[in-house]
């Protein structure tokens, strides 16, 4: 459920956007004599209060890739339906520091030998914590200069990440948050 929810919240995230148009809509004339005020707003219920969200500060394990669980083996594809190879995630660890920083190891086997990427850098808010309490984030990478999306929900992080360094986001991973 949270993984669903999870993926959810990235959608909403990476769709996030609209016009930035400044000229807005073409207004009719104040009307003449001193101005009147406008009559209070009626009370409105303000709907439930978002979950209170806690530090994303912590380690995090690996939990899904795609679809899949860690130990699976998992094609990974580009957004266009190229393949980019059949892994296998293992021993995956992810940690946020309070400083707004990033450590990523992906381990991965192909199964015929085992490889590493990892990653750092910073992460910043990108947008306001949904109703449901889903924080978006940017994060920004200083090892490889480019930048991903990624959500915190109820202890979990999910990120879409360009795993072949193309350009594309095509992987979606998801931590659990141990500490």
């Amino acid at each position: 459920m949270k993984v669903l929810a999870l993926g959810l919240a990235l959608a909403l995230a990476a769709c996030s956007g609209g016009s930035r148009d400044a000229t807005g809509p073409d207004l009719p004339d104040p009307p003449a004599g001193p101005p009147q005020q406008p009559p209070p707003p009626p009370p409105q219920d303000p709907g439930p209060a978002p979950a209170p969200q806690p530090g994303v500060q912590g380690s995090y394990v690996l939990e899904r890739i795609n679809e899949s669980e860690p130990g699976q083996l998992v094609t990974i594809a580009n957004p266009d339906g190229v393949v980019i190879g059949l892994y296998r995630f293992e021993a995956t660890t992810m940690s946020m520091d309070a400083l707004q920083t990033f450590a990523l190891s992906l381990s991965y086997t192909d199964d015929k030998a085992q490889f590493t990427l990892d990653d750092a850098g910073e992460f910043k808010q990108a947008g306001p914590i949904s109703q449901e309490g889903a924080l978006p984030l940017t994060f920004y990478s200083d090892t490889y200069g480019d930048q991903f999306t990624g959500v915190v929900l109820q202890g979990m992080v999910a990120i879409k990440y360009d795993f072949d360094g193309d350009g594309q986001l095509d992987t979606s991973f998801g931590f659990r948050r141990v500490n």
